[in-house]
């Protein structure tokens, strides 16, 4: 228990790559998590709204077909008014008609009249009204007021005038305020009026046949759908007036909301729009009579509740999918972590015993694997260098060693005071003095420890002090070339003491004892793959097979040869800089030889 808690306090509280892990992946699944719940919400809304506005469209489609159908009826009673012989006549001549021919062309008009009202159920009356003050409807003027003056009415004024429609056309809404107080159901209520213009047989304007209609019967034609609880369905003019609303007291009004202008962007469609503080979705269609559009309205909050119970039973679904996500995300958690806490616990435990060995072990995983395997070989990397510099550290003194013991070896300290005691004797006093310098330079250089690496230009003028020594013993038989076209390489770092102890090698194996006319060339060059040194000489060279053996001997870390010099200085290079760098032996016999020393350029 306890270790569960440790290792839970461990996971969630300290900064560990799994807290990160376990913490991200929660994050990330719960983002997506709210991200399908918001998108499978919108897409729920979408779909009752795109249903309801299908339902609306089905509706209002069947509502204009109805409409159409009905006025086309309406106009054919109309027609008959407008087309009769007495009509035209009363209207023609109604002020210098006689009265017997009067009553007759009134009981013409009565009969179709009776006609109309039997079988025109949406026409609640028809009016006649002619330019000369004719005055007529279906039940001839009984419920009219007589005195009434139509003539002076707006909307009968409209009907005498020239409409872009044509002869058949609707003035709208207006009040019924002509017919007498004890017609309840008409006076005073609102109605909406087709025309029909009344022409004479020469084309001449008349008057006009009003067919007034039930607006009630009109409104019932508007059905609501399941969804529209609150919302309605209303038909509106040319002008946006309101001519057909389940609401009476809204008839006639001015539809007014903010863009509106979008009802006639598009011949049918819907936007959402807030109306009296309501976001409220609009569906609208256009009808058979131009420029008026059926509009049907439904507050959101309807489509709104339709999806409750779907964004309830997904807000149940989302936190168990949480819930379960959790418990994935610590199993997954676990099942990586207990690999990288074992490969941690093999990192803690090396070096208890001073050993930088790793012991491989099985991960499960691949990348954990490769990991240990990769530190595995990196330990032995480690371990191989600190024994190589061990080594190199023990060369770089068994050459200093050796140089400072052939530098004040008795034989080569008494021949240069032997050629010093010469040259004071002769009198050579700037002679003598170059002889002390020289050595004095050997020893200082020799015995100044604290160096690894020393500029070119002080590794050459050691070579030079040693050339100018030896040259006393040999009468000036050797003769040293420089050869550095950039000076700039002067400034390069080389490992110290490399090139005296080559040098002395081409002395020593290239010349021998007798020395007549020898050559010491050293070039330094720097190229692509870094500083280029040669140091050659013109001596009696080496066999080819010698040579093969002799570069294949100083380049064995594990074999050293009598050539102690050339491999001590070769094997200090590789093991400072590594195997591409080094010494090649080049050789002819009787030709002389050429040492290549190839290092980094370092400034």
């Amino acid at each position: 228990m306890n270790n569960i808690l440790l290792f839970l306090r461990h996971m969630f509280w300290d900064r560990t790559i799994m807290r990160t892990i376990l913490l991200s992946y929660l994050l990330i699944n719960a983002l997506l998590l709210l991200l399908l719940g918001y998108l499978s919400i919108n897409d729920s809304r979408k779909m009752i709204t795109d249903e309801i506005v299908n339902s609306s469209n089905k509706i209002m489609e069947q509502a204009a077909l109805s409409l159409s159908f009905n006025l086309e009826e309406s106009k054919r009673s109309l027609v008959m008014l407008a087309s009769n012989y007495s009509v035209i006549t009363l209207m023609k001549e109604h002020q210098t008609i006689g009265i017997p021919n009067r009553l007759q062309h009134e009981r013409n008009i009565a009969e179709i009249a009776q006609g109309v009202s039997t079988y025109q159920t949406l026409v609640s009356d028809v009016l006649m009204l002619g330019k000369t003050g004719y005055v007529n409807n279906l039940d001839g003027r009984k419920t009219l007021q007589w005195d009434y003056s139509f003539q002076s009415q707006d909307w009968v004024k409209e009907t005498f005038e020239t409409n872009p429609q044509g002869s058949f056309f609707s003035i709208g809404v207006h009040m019924q305020d002509y017919y007498l107080s004890t017609d309840i159901t008409r006076y005073n209520q609102p109605t909406l009026s087709v025309v029909l213009q009344v022409k004479g047989y020469q084309g001449q304007l008349l008057g006009a046949v009003i067919g007034n209609l039930d607006l009630s019967k009109i409104n019932g034609m508007f059905e609501q759908s399941a969804y529209q609880k609150k919302g309605s369905i209303f038909l509106i003019d040319e002008n946006r007036h309101i001519v057909v609303h389940e609401d009476s007291g809204k008839i006639g009004q001015t539809l007014d909301f903010p863009n509106e202008e979008k009802l006639y962007e598009q011949t049918s469609g819907h936007f959402k729009e807030t109306i009296n503080g309501v976001e409220t979705l609009v569906i609208y269609q256009p009808t058979s009579i131009s420029g008026w559009k059926m509009i049907s309205t439904v507050p959101m909050s309807d489509i709104t509740s339709q999806s409750q119970p779907i964004k309830s039973n997904l807000g149940r679904i989302l936190y168990l999918c949480l819930i379960a996500n959790i418990l994935i995300s610590l199993l997954i958690t676990l099942r990586i972590s207990m690999p990288v806490r074992r490969l941690m616990a093999s990192l803690d435990r090396m070096g208890e015993d001073d050993s930088l060995y790793v012991k491989p072990r099985n991960y499960r995983y691949w990348e954990l694997n490769h990991i240990g395997n990769k530190f595995k070989d990196l330990m032995g990397r480690i371990d191989l260098l600190i024994k190589q510099n061990y080594l190199a550290q023990i060369s770089l003194k068994e050459e200093e060693l050796k140089t400072l013991q052939a530098q004040i070896n008795p034989h080569f300290l008494f021949n240069t005071l032997q050629q010093l005691q010469t040259e004071i004797v002769c009198g050579n006093t700037e002679e003598s003095n170059h002889i002390v310098l020289s050595l004095s330079n050997l020893f200082r250089y020799s015995m100044k420890r604290t160096e690894e690496e020393v500029e070119l230009e002080r590794e050459i003028s050691n070579v030079s002090d040693y050339l100018y020594i030896l040259n006393k013993k040999y009468n000036g038989g050797i003769a040293a070339a420089f050869h550095i076209p950039d000076r700039g390489v002067l400034s390069s770092k080389i490992p110290k003491l490399t090139l005296q102890p080559i040098v002395e090698n081409c002395i020593r194996h290239g010349f021998g004892d007798h020395i007549r006319e020898g050559m010491i060339g050293i070039k330094a060059v720097s190229g692509r793959k870094g500083l280029l040194i040669v140091v050659s000489d013109n001596g009696q060279g080496i066999a080819p097979e010698q040579v093969n053996t002799l570069n294949r001997h100083i380049n064995n870390p594990n074999q050293k040869t009598d050539n102690i010099g050339l491999y001590n200085v070769n094997q200090r290079i590789k093991l400072k800089y590594g195997s591409e760098y080094g010494i090649r032996i080049r050789s002819r016999q009787s030709a002389g030889t050429k040492i290549s020393i190839l290092l980094p350029v370092i400034k």
